[in-house]
């Protein structure tokens, strides 16, 4: 109608034949935006309307001259040129509009996957790696959250997309909240590599588990090596001097004194043995959690006292020194809490330099009671501290011990509730701390 009016204006002032150009503006507008087939019906219309309106004798489909029948020929001709021209343009540049879509969707499924990739390598663990795989999946979707499920059956929650995804070693769904942008083939594209990423962190998880059960076995056979090497060590020394004592007392040509020597190598070495089985059997039971300590209201400067007077008789030639206050009371076993600090002050008499003390402090802080066996021996390297409390860790003793007592002293402690550690200074030299909860006390009995 636009061009019929167009024509109409314009009659006076040109040729009605070269008017009909407007008509093939109109068919290449409407090929544009319809597409061909209104495009050669625009055109078959413009002809008729051009016909009827404008060429003699007007308002009747007829034509008088011939000269106009070849002129809207062209005019038609040209109008369907017209029409499929801009048709086929409007075509391409919907194909190249869908191919931009699909470049631009396929980039944005690149960049998720990617970015679930960089979240399977990270975490430990395949929970962990799953929930960073959910997470890659809700940022780069745009969704509100994701979430990655290893179940058979889907269990979405409310407002939840649930997508299954074609994993192969155990059966695993994704759920996205329904406000994602992306549309559902978006979402079905991405299902299959996902799964994958899923099977490598399964199939990764796996491995680690392994190599962890690999790693400990290794452990295990090398710490049952040094054990066993330790204790056939720890085993031959006295039962080779009680072998030879018992030898040597079979014959008749020993004079008393000798003979009483020999009966203290036996009661030394056979002592040494007895104490060697004891530790054995107490670290058999801290390990298999065999413990079971008696606890009950525990004086801990009793205890120590008697651990004291033990190491005195035990080294003479080594002071012991006591400087404890009035130290409230903890529940502990009194029995093995006088065996740590017993193996404490063994520990650190060995050690210590000629005419050097061993001294025993302690006091109330932080909510704890503590006591510490302090001794100016050579100290602990900084690379061997860590493994102290390890069982037949010999790292400074300078002989005769089983490299047990440290393992035992922890292992007592810990059972009882309480807390052993190394403390190490240039001024204090080597200390172990050990220290208990502060409990409310009994109430007095009148």
């Amino acid at each position: 109608m636009l061009a019929s009016g167009g024509v109409a204006l314009l009659e006076d002032v040109s040729p009605v034949a070269g008017l009909a150009v407007l008509y093939l503006l109109a068919v290449l507008l409407v090929a544009i935006r319809r597409g061909e087939l209104a495009a050669l019906g625009t055109a078959v219309l413009s002809v008729l309307l051009f016909n009827y309106l404008f060429i003699e004798p007007r308002h009747r489909l007829t034509i008088a001259d011939p000269r106009n029948v070849v002129a809207l020929a062209v005019f038609l001709v040209a109008a369907v040129v017209v029409g499929r021209l801009a048709a086929a343009a409007r075509q391409r540049a919907a194909e190249a509009d869908e191919r931009a879509h699909e470049a631009a969707a396929r980039e944005r499924e690149a960049d998720l996957l990617a970015q679930a990739a960089r979240s399977v390598l990270t975490g430990s663990g395949v929970e962990s790696r799953l929930r960073n795989l959910g997470a890659s999946v809700a940022a780069a979707t745009g969704a509100a959250s994701s979430r990655i499920e290893l179940a058979s059956a889907p269990t979405p929650a409310e407002r939840e997309l649930a997508l299954r995804l074609p994993t192969v070693t155990r059966p695993a769904w994704l759920y996205v909240s329904q406000d994602v942008p992306w549309e559902r083939g978006a979402l079905d594209r991405i299902a299959e590599p996902l799964a994958g990423l899923i099977d490598v962190a399964l199939e990764r998880d796996r491995l680690d588990a392994r190599a962890a059960e690999a790693e400990a076995t290794r452990r295990a056979d090398v710490a049952k090596t040094a054990i066993l090497r330790a204790i056939s060590h720890d085993l031959r020394s006295p039962l080779t001097a009680i072998t030879t004592a018992a030898d040597a007392l079979a014959g008749d040509r020993l004079s008393g004194s000798d003979r009483e020597d020999l009966v203290a190598v036996l009661r030394e070495e056979s002592a040494r043995l007895a104490a060697l089985v004891d530790d054995l059997l107490d670290l058999s039971r801290i390990e298999s959690g065999a413990v079971n300590p008696q606890s009950d209201w525990c004086d801990v400067r009793e205890v120590v006292d008697r651990a004291a007077a033990q190491a005195r008789s035990s080294h003479g030639e080594h002071r012991v020194e006591v400087s404890l206050p009035e130290l409230p009371l903890v529940q502990a076993d009194a029995k093995q809490l006088e065996r740590v600090f017993s193996n404490l002050l063994d520990n650190a008499i060995r050690v210590s330099p000629a005419g050097e003390p061993v001294r025993m402090t302690g006091g109330v802080g932080g909510g704890r009671v503590t006591v510490r066996v302090i001794d100016r021996g050579p100290g602990v390297p900084r690379s061997q501290r860590p493994r102290v409390f390890e069982p037949f860790f010999r790292g400074r003793q300078t002989g005769g011990g089983s490299g047990l007592g440290l393992a035992i002293s922890r292992g007592f402690v810990e059972a009882n509730g309480g807390q052993i550690l190394l403390q190490t200074g240039t001024e204090e030299g080597t200390a172990f701390a050990v220290s208990f909860p502060l409990v409310p006390q009994p109430a007095a009995v009148p």
